[in-house]
């Protein structure tokens, strides 16, 4: 070890440099062909999907590296090889967060692109709308009375009023339904 460059200062030093040179990558090349890990999840992204430069590709990728990180942590578990062991986890941990970056990158891409809106964007709009709705269907029976029945217009306005709180149950019963 002295002869790879082991420091002889102290028995400090010395440990120091056994565990920062016990990360040094295997010479042995991993065995990366399909396994019943991450062939799952092969089949279902396609070559075109993971060679894409868009955030959906990039996150393909990084889950893609992930399941293989992962499985090269369970191999190295099986060959009970602590050095191994210690790589295939930092690897995996490294892979694990690209993930959830690539994850948060999609997600801003989507939002960018209004694929998707936030709740409280969605909430804005149905209240605009759904509001003016509501204004025009409350003045309704007033409007509408003396026209439906000119002879009798409170008749005609408490049929139309019974009709549109019908539709404000219907609509208050919907509403639970996104609760």
């Amino acid at each position: 070890m002295v002869k790879a460059g082991m420091p002889l200062t102290s028995e400090a030093d010395a440990r120091r440099w056994k565990l920062a040179n016990q990360k040094r990558v295997s010479k042995l090349t991993p065995n990366l062909s399909p396994s019943t890990d991450y062939s799952e999840t092969s089949e279902s992204l396609d070559a075109e999907s993971l060679k894409s430069q868009t955030p959906l590709g990039r996150l393909h990728r990084a889950k893609r590296a992930e399941l293989v990180a992962y499985s090269l942590v369970m191999k190295a578990y099986k060959e009970n090889s602590p050095v191994a062991m210690r790589s295939a986890i930092q690897g995996w941990g490294e892979a694990k967060k690209r993930v959830s970056e690539a994850e948060i990158e999609h997600a801003q891409y989507e939002e960018l692109t209004r694929a998707t809106m936030k709740t409280s964007e969605v909430q804005e709009v149905y209240t605009k709308f759904l509001g003016q709705i509501r204004s025009l269907l409350d003045a309704l029976p007033a409007s509408l009375a003396t026209r439906a029945n000119p002879s009798d217009p409170e008749c005609a306005k408490t049929a139309i009023q019974e009709g549109i709180d019908q539709i404000f149950i219907a609509i208050q019963k919907a509403q639970e339904g996104f609760k």
